[in-house]
C-alpha cells in the first residue's frame, strides 16, 4: 500500500498500482489475510495513539492475537516527506 494525503494505491503482486486517483478516505487502511482485523484495531486506536508506526504496531498485535491471518512480526517503514 502506497498512500499519502493525495491518493493511496494498493500495489499487486505483479507490480500493477490499482487506485482510483481520488483522495483517500480520512483514517486507516488494510490489505491482506487479516486485513479487516488490523482495520477495526486500528479504528479503535485511532483516537489513543498518534503515531503512526505505534498504531500500525498495535493493531497487527490486536489482530494477531485474536488468533486469525496475521502475525505479529511486522516491519514497518516510515518515510519522512520533503513536501
Amino acid at each position: 500500500m502506497v498512500d499519502d494525503k493525495k491518493v493511496r494505491l494498493i500495489l499487486t503482486g505483479n507490480g500493477n498500482g490499482n487506485g482510483n486517483g481520488d483522495a483517500p478516505e480520512p483514517g486507516v487502511a488494510a490489505i491482506a489475510p487479516g486485513g479487516s482485523h488490523a482495520l477495526a484495531a486500528a479504528r479503535a486506536l485511532a483516537n489513543y495513539e498518534h503515531n503512526a508506526g505505534m498504531l500500525c504496531r498495535k493493531a497487527m498485535e490486536i489482530a494477531a492475537a485474536a488468533g486469525v491471518y496475521a502475525t505479529d512480526r511486522v516491519t514497518i517503514e516510515m518515510l519522512r516527506s520533503t513536501m
